[in-house]
């Protein structure tokens, strides 16, 4: 199993791969990976045109700007199907709504591996923003959580 701290930083500057590296390396060691009915995987621009079946966490990464000091921003996605809403009719469309109860578990489980790390080889990151976004055509919630990366080149 490897370690989040044992990835190379680059020589010089710093690439949104490495972002996406480092998170991945954390999220799949996590209690959050136990957890997911669905996979963690890295991607630059997350796709959904079909309601998800299962729970995805997907990571993507921004570019980096150049510097002897280089900020980095990431965001890491959590797709929770929606469950079927009660509905005072029988004769009504059925009609879905979020899964509350999921959703404030996984996102304490992402909140807990995503908090802060910090290594000694030159980076850190910590989570500086989370919410919760209704994807009403995709029949889901998305758990949203901002990491902000530090990258200290030599």
């Amino acid at each position: 199993m490897a370690n989040v701290d044992d990835i190379p930083m680059q020589e010089g500057m710093q690439f949104n791969t490495l972002q996406d590296d480092i998170l991945y390396v954390v999220l799949t060691q996590s209690e959050l990976a136990k957890q997911l009915t669905g996979s963690i995987r890295k991607s630059q621009k997350p796709r959904r045109n079909q309601p998800p079946k299962v729970e995805d966490c997907i990571i993507s990464s921004l570019s980096i700007e150049s510097g002897s000091v280089q900020f980095g921003t990431s965001n890491v996605n959590i797709y929770v199907p929606d469950i079927p809403a009660c509905t005072p009719h029988p004769n009504e469309p059925a009609d879905t709504e979020a899964d509350t109860e999921r959703i404030k578990q996984l996102a304490g489980l992402a909140y807990a591996a995503l908090k802060s790390h910090y290594c000694e080889n030159g980076w850190s990151f910590e989570c500086v923003a989370q919410d919760t976004i209704e994807e009403d055509a995709l029949h889901c919630h998305r758990i949203w959580l901002k990491i902000r990366f530090n990258f200290h080149n030599s």
